[in-house]
């Protein structure tokens, strides 16, 4: 065989090997004892998203679609009864505004998630009762049945969510967790698979939010 032929079959199959050791070991199927560790984990997850107050988060953003990207400031205004969010570009001046579900600014798509289902992204947490539909070591994934489905990657040993995947005809939207938790994520990756656009979020700062409701 030529030499030149053989060393691109081996370049060819050290990439296929490559390939399949990075691909994460599908779910198996979880029993019964498995499924009450999850939904343990799971519930205390929910407490203590339950337990936060009305508090203002400060994130600095990454915002990317393609080629272009560009930095921000997202500061979120979460309260138990309600949301709102400004984004602001690298020199201050105001991108877009989200409140009580909508979102207004020059460009830019509608975020197909109301003010708590927001909320409960930036919580790390979905609101919804799940099915426990597999198990990958400490990874459970957690399904979300409704008209809308949901799936989520539990780590029940840490007792948090790893990632959430919302589908929606709007969008295809993936939320990913990394770093602390405080108990906020520190760090959120917000994608949309059909398009490819992608907000990196690092919370900077956070603080009590006044008890009396924000003004109209």
């Amino acid at each position: 065989m030529d030499p030149r032929r053989r060393l691109l079959l081996r370049v060819c199959s050290l990439l296929l090997l490559a390939t399949s050791c990075a691909r994460a070991p599908a779910f198996r199927p979880a029993g019964a004892e498995d499924a009450r560790r999850a939904l343990d984990a799971w519930q205390s997850a929910l407490e203590r998203a339950d337990s936060l107050s009305g508090v203002k988060l400060l994130y600095d953003a990454r915002l990317s679609e393609g080629l272009l990207k560009f930095p921000g400031t997202l500061a979120v205004d979460a309260r138990p009864d309600h949301l709102e969010a400004t984004l602001t570009g690298p020199f201050g001046s105001p991108l877009a505004h989200y409140e009580s579900g909508v979102l207004e600014g020059k460009g830019l798509r509608p975020i197909p998630l109301d003010a708590e289902e927001l909320r409960a992204v930036l919580a790390g947490v979905w609101r919804a009762t799940p099915d426990v539909a597999g198990r990958r070591g400490d990874e459970f994934l957690m399904r979300f049945p409704g008209t809308q489905p949901v799936e989520a990657v539990l780590d029940a040993a840490q007792g948090r969510l790893e990632s959430i995947h919302i589908p929606r005809p709007e969008a295809d939207l993936v939320a990913t967790y990394d770093g602390e938790r405080s108990p906020w994520p520190e760090k959120i990756t917000l994608e949309d698979r059909r398009t490819g656009r992608r907000v990196q979020l690092t919370l900077v700062s956070k603080e009590p939010a006044d008890s009396a409701a924000p003004s109209p």
